[in-house]
């Protein structure tokens, strides 16, 4: 599709990977690349702000945020629970392209209707128009038009019913999803108190998976009658037209009141005008130019899907689904063009280890805080590290930091789990020991220093990969054998020097060897999972360590052909939370963040040009190619000053300036090799 005018707000598909996975056919390598996960986004088009903590989508109670067709699937091409698009009315508050949490909101369920409907059955979803901050459709079989918006902390709903009266049916005791799960879960309103001030103000409180969530409704509609029996709430509307708000607290009911006010005040429009500014200032905070109109869609429509969470309640951020998942790309992602935004994030994960006496890898509204420990140990140390690495941070914060950084270190006991967490630690470690010396902490660098040597444990010296004893989690020890992490140089030396190092990665990556796999996404474990999954996205960038940036190069520019495209079918796996959107979009810019380091990798950009608002400064890339198919790097400039090193200093890149990628259409030898990790 050739290049168009939209804007880049404009060009966002808030549907891109709701739907089945439908990348386009894999060629090359990657036709041998491991399918291991689940083959759909798991994503959603609800109304939400950036880092929203409350959304607003049609429920049809499918997987895994409550809307769509998709059933539950943990691998392979989903499922599908209906042949049509259907709801039961707006739900509020939804996970973000995850896959099992366990955990999945969906509470408040408000069903507009026409007085007849059978509203215990789906209604057809026709009409739907979603854009960033914003979602309209219709509820074909209950008669009724609607849209919503989200603000801060309260949703927003207009209803134009078909007929010359209508019902709003509010159900309190909504939760979960209706489409059978794989695994059991016990989602439950416990305790739920509900009560009327005036027959346009309702309010009370619910508690559901430990959490106590305080809510505060408002009508503006002439309210002929209303029914209050187990929790379900009924208004008879005179007229055809009505809205409502509904504003949640976690602190008590006079803060949803308040909060309710603040929203009734503002009004439906001005409240989709902040929500709608709000994303355009982030999603414009990266220009970019692209050949077509297409790249320029699937980009922006990453970017998009990369802001949706971790969510502000207010009192804290929470609805980290999982660190697991995001500590790599989206929260790095968050810290450079959302400064203020991260900062409050920042401080609000020390308070919260303050109170836990940890940091939980996937911390829900839920009080089930260890659910995700056997997945890794000390992901919230690379981020805590990155705020200090972007200036978020400052020295009269380390105190308070370093507390929590000794706070979760004692919680972090790696005995009896998988080899992964010793890389876990000898990354954060390491990170840790950087920002201490930075501080002028020399004592406490040099112990975290000597403890990051943990990751030599981790080896099997006979075959330079990690152990082969398990268990490992969505993959296998070849997934997780080629992570940057302390001592690189002697991590290679373990596998044979940069040459054994390189025919493992040629092999991990199908370069080498004779398969014969059926069907376009096979099964074929011990290899590159492709971007179907986190595991191992970072991979591709341990070839800067074998000086083969040709070699990364090649695999970007498959991912990127083979792996992601527009539309619902456009994401290759669970997004996780940004998790896969926000790699992508760093791939596109041809700059890596590597967490809990103070550099970004650079790797071979998409894009034809592209600036980007970091909080120190613009930083404008501009790329020069031998040809259209160019992709091997040639050498850099930064500020007209050339280079060859495939890295810049991260203070370097978010100061600002012009970085520009010199691309030739064949390899042009050995990269330099770093020497600072």
């Amino acid at each position: 599709m050739k290049k168009s005018d939209r804007t880049n707000f404009d060009a966002v598909d808030c549907f891109w990977g709701n739907g089945a996975t439908a990348n386009p056919p894999s060629v090359d390598i990657a036709r041998f690349w491991n399918w291991e996960k689940a083959q759909t986004g798991n994503t959603h088009p609800g109304a939400c702000m950036p880092f929203g903590w409350i959304s607003a989508l049609p429920y049809s109670g499918g997987y895994s945020s409550g809307y769509g067709i998709i059933g539950a699937s943990s691998c392979d091409e989903p499922p599908y629970i209906s042949d049509r698009k259907g709801a039961l009315g707006i739900s509020h508050f939804h996970t973000s392209g995850v896959g099992f949490m366990g955990y999945f909101y969906n509470y408040m369920l408000i069903t507009p209707s026409i007085k007849g409907s059978d509203i215990s059955t789906h209604s057809q979803l026709t009409n739907e128009n979603p854009h960033p901050g914003y979602y309209a459709a219709t509820l074909q079989d209950y008669g009724v038009d609607f849209e919503t918006v989200c603000g801060k902390f309260a949703a927003l709903h207009r209803f134009k019913f078909h007929a010359d009266s209508g019902r709003i049916t509010i159900d309190s005791r909504n939760i979960g999803l209706k489409c059978p799960a794989q695994k059991a879960y016990f989602e439950k309103v416990c305790i739920l108190n509900f009560k009327m001030v005036t027959p346009n103000h309702w309010r009370g409180f619910l508690m559901a998976n430990g959490v106590m969530l305080y809510f505060s409704w408002r009508f503006t509609a002439d309210i002929a009658a209303y029914s209050l029996y187990n929790g379900k709430l009924t208004l008879d509307i005179n007229g055809d037209t009505a809205e409502s708000l509904v504003a949640f607290s976690l602190v008590s009911d006079a803060e949803a009141d308040k909060r309710a006010e603040e929203a009734l005040k503002a009004g439906f429009d001005q409240v989709k005008t902040t929500a709608e500014n709000a994303w355009k200032k982030l999603i414009d905070s990266i220009r970019t130019d692209f050949n077509s109109a297409d790249e320029q869609e699937i980009f922006y429509s990453c970017l998009y899907h990369s802001l949706v969470k971790p969510g502000d309640s207010g009192n804290e951020y929470i609805d980290f689904h999982t660190m697991w998942d995001i500590y790599r790309t989206q929260l790095p992602l968050m810290l450079a063009i959302a400064p203020e935004n991260a900062s409050d994030m920042l401080y609000s994960i020390l308070k919260t280890i303050d109170k836990f006496g940890f940091f939980p890898n996937g911390y829900q509204m839920c009080s089930d805080y260890h659910k995700h420990d056997m997945q890794a140990t000390g992901l919230i140390l690379y981020t805590l590290c990155d705020g200090f690495f972007r200036g978020l941070f400052t020295a009269a914060d380390y105190p308070a930091w370093k507390k929590a950084v000794k706070t979760e270190l004692a919680f972090g006991d790696i005995s009896n789990k998988s080899h992964t967490h010793k890389l876990d630690l000898a990354g954060a470690l390491n990170a840790v020991a950087i920002v201490a010396a930075q501080q002028g902490d020399t004592a406490f660098a040099d112990e975290m220093l000597m403890k990051s040597n943990v990751w030599r444990k981790a080896y099997d010296a006979k075959t330079g990969l990690l152990k082969s004893d398990g268990p490992y989690y969505e993959g296998t020890y070849w997934n997780y054998s080629f992570r940057p992490h302390v001592n690189m140089a002697q991590r290679i030396a373990l596998a044979g020097g940069t040459e054994g190092f390189t025919r493992l990665l040629d092999e991990f990556f199908t370069f080498t060897g004779e398969y014969n796999l059926a069907g376009d996404r096979p099964h074929n474990p011990d290899h590159f999972e492709g971007m179907n999954n986190e595991s191992d996205m970072e991979t591709p960038y341990a070839y800067i360590w074998a000086g083969r940036s040709d070699r990364l190069a090649e695999v970007l520019d498959l991912i990127r052909r083979c792996r992601f495209t527009t539309g619902d079918g456009g994401c290759p796996g669970n997004n996780d939370s940004g998790g896969l959107s926000s790699w992508y979009v760093w791939c596109c810019l041809g700059i890596y963040p590597l967490t809990g380091t103070k550099y970004y990798l650079l790797g071979s950009p998409s894009v034809n040009s592209a600036e980007i608002d970091f909080k120190g400064g613009t930083l404008k890339i501009e790329v020069e190619r031998e040809s259209d198919k160019a992709i091997y790097p040639a050498g850099y400039e930064f500020n007209g000053k050339a280079f060859a090193e495939p890295w810049l200093p991260l203070d370097k890149i978010e100061a600002g300036g012009t970085l520009k990628f010199i691309l030739r259409d064949h390899p042009q030898g050995a990269s330099p090799i770093p020497d600072w990790l």
